[in-house]
């Protein structure tokens, strides 16, 4: 049974296999960027699992693009392509919302491109539910229809979604992920050392800006940020969401109840104080008492872990 994740770790998961949803409980956490330079946060939700294998890869037009996925598709099998949740008939964004979305190629016949988004999720547009389909030529080009311009929280979310800095390329490009060639040459994010520097590292040159990854710190700040800027919560809902996802999916089949409840009511939380915030009634309360209640429950677990 395929995890709940977010779109990104979902597709990665499924193009990864055997003990990939292992290693991806094993490597989630959140830590959160606090001095990008368009004002958006940026988020890390976990470690990378796939070894530092992918990279992200593209082409400037359809013709090339179809080409390219058709040779990569016969060597590999499968392919995490990202898709425009727009342009995709299954997905509640579909006609509403311009945002990336992954999902695999699985094959191609003479029927067509065979897709599967195993992805699943109950969003305020709807409920998507678990893909798997042919699409023609024509139907997959709609399906990657570039992106465009994002916002960068949007931006963000493309960036970290491996886990750690990796560029993605350009938007108005169609886009998928590869398995790497080797090179000498440095990539434009660096990757993280294996133990980042401490709880709170601050800049590298491994990592781009200023970094928390103590849960104290990430939730003191997020308090601090999300309940004096309305807007700034309605724009990072959705990386929120994915980190209660994330979190649910470390915490396993048997959860501390208390913790569970605690990520579970998250998304909740902040998107009733998002409504209402929307409707002139901010309910800062709600974002103060959420957060401070997480930062609680995970730093009191990891001094006891800590302890032994």
């Amino acid at each position: 049974m395929t995890p709940a994740l977010s779109c990104y770790s979902t597709a990665l998961v499924e193009y990864l296999g055997g003990a990939a949803a292992g290693r991806l409980a094993a490597a989630a956490h959140l830590w959160v960027r606090t001095d990008d330079p368009d004002g958006a946060l940026a988020f890390s939700h976990h470690d990378r699992i796939d070894d530092g294998a992918l990279v992200h890869d593209h082409r400037p037009d359809w013709p090339s693009a179809r080409a390219a996925l058709a040779a990569l598709l016969a060597e590999e099998g499968r392919v995490i392509v990202s898709g425009n949740a727009f342009h995709l008939l299954w997905s509640p964004h579909h006609g509403v919302r311009t945002v990336p979305h992954w999902f695999l190629l699985r094959g191609r016949d003479a029927r067509g491109w065979h897709v599967a988004d195993p992805f699943h999720a109950l969003m305020p547009g709807g409920e998507q539910l678990p893909y798997a389909g042919v699409l023609g030529d024509d139907a997959l080009r709609r399906a990657l229809t570039p992106v465009g311009r994002l916002d960068p929280a949007v931006r963000n979310r493309d960036v970290h979604a491996l886990g750690e800095p990796v560029e993605p390329g350009p938007t108005d490009a169609y886009r998928w992920l590869r398995r790497a060639i080797p090179s000498p040459a440095p990539s434009a994010f660096p990757a993280s050392p294996a133990s980042p520097a401490g709880p709170s590292a601050g800049s590298s040159a491994r990592w781009p800006g200023v970094w928390l990854r103590a849960p104290g710190e990430v939730f003191a700040y997020l308090r601090d940020r999300l309940t004096g800027d309305a807007d700034l919560l309605e724009r990072h809902l959705d990386d929120l969401w994915a980190a209660s996802r994330h979190q649910l999916h470390r915490l396993g089949p048997r959860p501390d109840p208390e913790l569970a409840d605690a990520w579970t009511q998250l998304p909740k939380a902040l998107r009733f104080a998002a409504d209402s915030a929307r409707r002139g009634r901010p309910r800062t309360g709600v974002v103060e008492r959420t957060l401070d209640t997480l930062a609680g429950l995970t730093t009191g677990r990891e001094a006891s872990r800590a302890r032994g």
